[in-house]
C-alpha cells in the first residue's frame, strides 16, 4: 500500500480514537477579552523567548488573551495532526514551512489572502512568504527565517594571518590550513556523524552548494533528484576533501561534538543555523563572528527552515475568533525583534530596520541571509527523504567513499522514497 494511504489511514483511527480540545473558547464576560489559545512546540531558550512575546502581547491591548499551552515537540505533530482532521486545533498553530504540504491538500488550513492587506504582506520577505503560497493562495504567515550560516572564530583567523572572512571553497580550504599551521586547531567543525542528531548539517550544507551553483536536490516539480550530476559530486568532494584530503575537520564528529569543539576554541569555522547564536554568545571568552553561509560554489543560496503561523480550519469557524487569531499573527511577526534573540531572522521587513534589531550582536551580521533562503521541496516524502540523504552522506564523507558511486546509491534511495508515496 502507498506510504501516503497509510499516513491517511492513521490519521483517520487517531482522529476518532481521540479529540483535543481547544480549551476554554469562551469570552470571560460580555464586556471581557476573547481568549485564543496556541499549541507552541517551542522549549528551552526559544520557548523563554516566545512565552515573552505572548505575555507582552497580552499587555499590549485588552481585547484579547492568547492561552499558550507547550508541547514536546515529539509530540506535537502527531497531536497536531489528529487535531486539524477533527477540526478541534486551536485557533493559531506554528507550522513548519517543510510541513505545510502535510495539512494544504486535506483543506486543514485556512487561506489567509483576505485578511492581510498588500501593504502588510509587502512588507514580507519574498522568498518565505512565497514558500507559504500553493496554487497561488497563501496558508501561513512566515515567523521567522532560520537558515544555516558560518560562524567564524576571530582569535584564530589573527593567529593565522586572516584578514577577511573566506567566502569561496578554496579560500576557505586555505584559511583552514593556515589555522591548522599556525595553532594546530581545526580549520573547519562540520558535523557529519549521526549521535544525539543525524548529521542534517551535510545535507543542508549540500542542497545549500547544489543551489550556488544553479542546480537543486529534486527536480522543479518534486518527482525526481537531480544531485546525481557535476554539481552534486563538486560539493560532495568538497566536504570529503575538507576530512580526508586536507585533514582540517574531525571525522566521526557528531553534532554536540562539532558545537562544543568551536565553543572551546579549537576550531575556526562552525556551519550550524542560526539557532546556535544565543548558545555560542553565552560562552565565555569566545570571540567569534556569525555571516550568511559564503557562497562557497559561486552564488549566494543558504537552507533555511522558517517557523510559519497557521490559522485551521474548524468545525465551526467563528470570525470574530480568525480576527483575533490574525490580529496576534501580525503582531508577532511586527515584533519579530524579540524573537530574533533566540537567533532567529525575523521576515518582516520593517523589523529589520527597527533599532532594537540592529542594537542585537551578530544578527544584523546575518540577517540578509533571508533573502536567499532555499525553501523546502515540496513533496509529502520530504522528511524521509531528508533523513535518508543525511545518512547516505554521512557514509560517504567519513568513509570517503567514491563520490560518483555515492551520488548514485542517493539517486536511487530517493527515486525509490519518491515512489513509495
Amino acid at each position: 500500500m502507498k506510504k501516503k494511504l497509510l499516513v491517511v489511514a492513521l490519521i483517520t483511527v487517531l482522529a476518532t480514537g481521540m479529540l483535543f480540545a481547544q480549551g476554554t473558547k469562551e469570552q470571560a464576560g460580555s464586556q471581557g477579552p476573547l481568549e485564543i489559545t496556541f499549541w507552541s512546540l517551542f522549549t528551552g531558550g526559544d520557548g523563554e523567548f516566545f512565552d515573552a512575546m505572548v505575555k507582552e502581547f497580552n499587555a499590549s491591548q485588552d481585547q484579547i488573551v492568547m492561552k499558550n499551552d507547550m508541547v514536546k515537540f515529539d509530540n506535537y505533530y502527531t497531536k497536531l495532526t489528529t487535531a486539524l482532521a477533527a477540526k478541534t486545533a486551536p485557533d493559531v498553530v506554528v507550522i513548519h514551512q517543510g510541513n505545510l504540504l502535510n495539512y494544504v491538500p486535506s483543506g486543514s488550513l485556512l487561506p489567509l489572502d483576505s485578511y492581510f492587506d498588500a501593504a502588510t504582506l509587502n512588507d514580507f520577505q519574498a522568498a518565505p512568504l512565497d514558500a507559504c503560497k500553493f496554487d497561488g493562495k497563501l496558508y501561513s504567515i512566515p515567523f521567522d527565517v532560520h537558515p544555516i550560516v558560518m560562524y567564524y572564530n576571530k582569535d584564530l583567523m589573527a593567529a593565522a594571518g586572516i584578514t577577511k572572512v573566506p567566502q569561496s571553497a578554496q579560500e576557505i580550504i586555505d584559511a583552514s590550513l593556515a589555522v591548522k599551521k599556525a595553532t594546530g586547531k581545526w580549520g573547519t567543525a562540520i558535523d557529519n556523524t549521526t549521535g544525539v542528531y543525524k548529521a542534517y548539517t551535510l545535507t543542508r550544507m549540500f542542497i545549500s552548494m547544489l543551489a550556488q551553483q544553479g542546480g537543486s536536490l529534486l527536480t522543479d516539480d518534486a518527482s525526481a533528484p537531480n544531485f546525481n550530476n557535476a554539481y552534486g559530486e563538486k560539493a560532495l568532494v568538497w566536504m570529503q576533501d575538507l576530512v580526508h584530503k586536507y585533514q582540517v575537520n574531525p571525522t566521526e564528529l557528531d553534532y554536540d561534538a562539532a558545537m562544543n569543539t568551536f565553543k572551546l576554541g579549537d576550531a575556526a569555522f562552525y556551519f550550524n543555523g542560526v539557532w546556535a547564536t544565543g548558545t555560542l554568545e553565552q560562552q565565555a571568552g569566545l570571540n567569534f563572528g556569525a555571516a550568511p553561509l559564503p557562497p562557497i560554489m559561486g552564488g549566494q543560496a543558504a537552507w533555511a527552515g522558517s517557523h510559519t503561523l497557521a490559522i485551521p480550519v474548524q468545525k465551526n469557524q467563528d470570525p470574530a475568533r480568525v480576527e483575533a487569531a490574525v490580529t496576534f499573527i501580525k503582531w508577532m511577526t511586527s515584533h519579530g525583534e524579540m524573537w530574533a534573540k533566540a537567533g532567529h531572522i525575523p521576515t518582516r521587513k520593517s523589523v529589520a530596520q527597527k533599532d532594537a534589531m540592529k542594537a542585537l550582536p551578530y544578527r544584523a551580521d546575518y540577517a540578509a541571509a533571508a533573502a536567499f533562503a532555499l525553501p523546502t521541496p515540496r513533496t509529502p516524502a520530504w522528511e524521509e527523504i531528508y533523513g535518508t540523504l543525511s545518512d547516505k552522506l554521512e557514509y560517504a564523507v567519513t568513509k570517503n567513499q567514491n563520490p560518483k558511486a555515492a551520488l548514485a546509491d542517493m539517486d536511487k534511495t530517493v527515486r525509490d522514497i519518491i515512489a513509495s508515496y
